[in-house]
């Protein structure tokens, strides 16, 4: 939330992160379980249950979610690191 300077504050509770948007809307972020497979992770809201398969399918979904899909770090890059 940090990156996107989206307002608000994660908690952890019951193998879950919650959060809320800053319209109010409640996320839950859960880890998916083996029965899942290849889904990772559940990005849930009301209504909406999104699968994610990949860290950067849960950031993109996050971040839209959120609606920090605009300005200068709208778009998340994941890379190996170097030594």
């Amino acid at each position: 939330m940090a990156v996107w300077a989206v307002p608000g504050r994660p908690t952890v509770a019951e193998g879950a992160v919650r959060l809320l948007t800053p319209d109010g809307t409640p996320i839950v972020l859960r880890a998916a379980g083996t029965e899942d497979l290849p889904i990772r992770w559940w990005l849930e809201r009301p209504g909406q249950r999104r699968p994610c398969t990949s860290v950067s399918g849960l950031l993109r979904a996050l971040r839209n979610a959120l609606g920090a899909g605009e300005g200068v770090f709208s778009r998340a890059k994941v890379a190996p690191g170097t030594a």
